[in-house]
């Protein structure tokens, strides 16, 4: 048992040595996908997207207003154009990312009592920058609908202070829990990332399977093992999760330690996650492998759902705006219940006891394949190749 046990890990390894395409899938995309956008949003969120103004009014007022949206960090007025036009065609060239438009009838509007009208054009091709635009230019029309009345009531002699319970009647303060700084790296890489995990880990299980039947040596894999479909199973997997989870061990120092993403718990909580996250997902691939013997099917059906999981399990869209029949969908992948525990507990660090549901799926993953591998064997010992 020891000698095929020994025999089984070195096939594996030399499998995964041979092949350049396990290291670039398991080491390198991996490992630079996480560096790419921890470091692009260190900062939290996207400050002084390049943007252009056409100002036709050319008024004291719309020269406050210029500097007005100049001064915010969500934003930055790299060029000023002459016409509509001119602007148009600066965003379509790629040079800024969208531009805030005065007309040229605007002060006059504005100090005659008329309503007077802003507008701002927006290329939404590029979401983040474009969300930064939308909120200075939004809170930029709405100071200058404010300061113009303001203005029309100082005028009419109303006291400062009726003034501003005018403008304001009610006081609100915003207090954002367990992420005050409204970092766009902590809620977007955080699941972003382990996601892309979870998919790379999916795709080199489907390919190393896969590749026995393609390569027509699913039965030497099965001698080697002494056809115990359990021990060909664990030895060929083995190395896979050893590289995996160490990967994902990286990937969570970096995230809690070199970049400072909030944990408030024990640490030991998330990596303990971590490592079932990749054998859960080690466990829904070879399902999927057992229960579709075809090297090209597996292999779509895993990329597929975990392309997915992006949207579907709550990542980048809210769970309740999903359709009826979408949502469920993002309950069939482990990294779903990654993300649980990923927000109770690195992000609002309640209880263990609260997220003990979470741990046990990802456990019943792991063991999932076990119902399927007798057809995993007989589809290995009796292979057939399906173009």
């Amino acid at each position: 048992m020891l000698r095929l046990i020994v025999n089984s890990i070195i096939r594996g390894w030399k499998q995964m040595v041979r092949r350049p395409i396990y290291i670039c899938m398991m080491l390198i995309v991996p490992l630079a996908s996480a560096w790419f956008f921890f470091d692009l949003m260190e900062d939290g969120v996207v400050k002084r997207t390049p943007v252009g103004i056409v100002d036709l009014d050319k008024s004291d007022l719309s020269r406050k207003l210029t500097r007005n949206l100049n001064s915010f960090q969500q934003v930055r007025i790299d060029k000023t154009f002459s016409s509509y036009s001119e602007a148009i065609d600066a965003v379509q060239r790629g040079e800024i990312y969208g531009f805030f438009f005065i007309p040229s009838d605007f002060s006059v509007k504005a100090l005659s009592g008329g309503k007077p009208t802003l507008s701002y054009y927006i290329n939404y091709s590029y979401f983040a920058p474009a969300s930064m635009q939308f909120k200075g230019f939004k809170t930029v029309s709405v100071l200058a609908n404010g300061g113009i009345v303001q203005s029309v009531l100082t005028t009419l002699g109303l006291p400062k202070e009726m003034v501003s319970a005018t403008l304001q009647p009610i006081v609100t303060h915003v207090h954002a829990l367990n992420n005050p700084w409204l970092s766009y790296n902590y809620y977007l890489s955080s699941s972003f990332v382990p996601c892309l995990l979870a998919l790379l880990v999916m795709l080199v299980t489907v390919f190393s399977i896969g590749m026995e039947w393609h390569a027509g040596t699913s039965r030497n894999w099965m001698r080697t093992a002494g056809n115990s479909i359990v021990l060909a199973t664990f030895t060929k997997m083995f190395p896979h999760t050893f590289i995996f989870v160490n990967v994902g061990f990286w990937i969570q120092y970096m995230m809690y330690v070199k970049y400072g993403f909030p944990l408030n718990c024990n640490p030991w909580n998330m990596i303990i996650a971590m490592a079932l996250l990749v054998v859960a997902c080690q466990g829904f691939a070879l399902f999927i492998c057992s229960l579709v013997p075809n090297f090209r099917y597996a292999s779509t059906i895993c990329t597929l759902l975990g392309m997915l999981s992006f949207s579907f399990c709550g990542f980048s869209l809210p769970e309740e705006t999903m359709y009826s029949w979408v949502s469920p969908l993002g309950y069939l992948m482990p990294i779903k219940y990654y993300f649980f525990i990923s927000v109770d507990q690195a992000l609002n660090g309640i209880d263990l006891s609260y997220s003990r549901i979470y741990y046990i799926i990802l456990i019943l993953y792991c063991i999932l394949p076990v119902t399927m591998l007798w057809k995993l064997k007989k589809n290995c010992v009796d292979p057939f190749y399906i173009p």
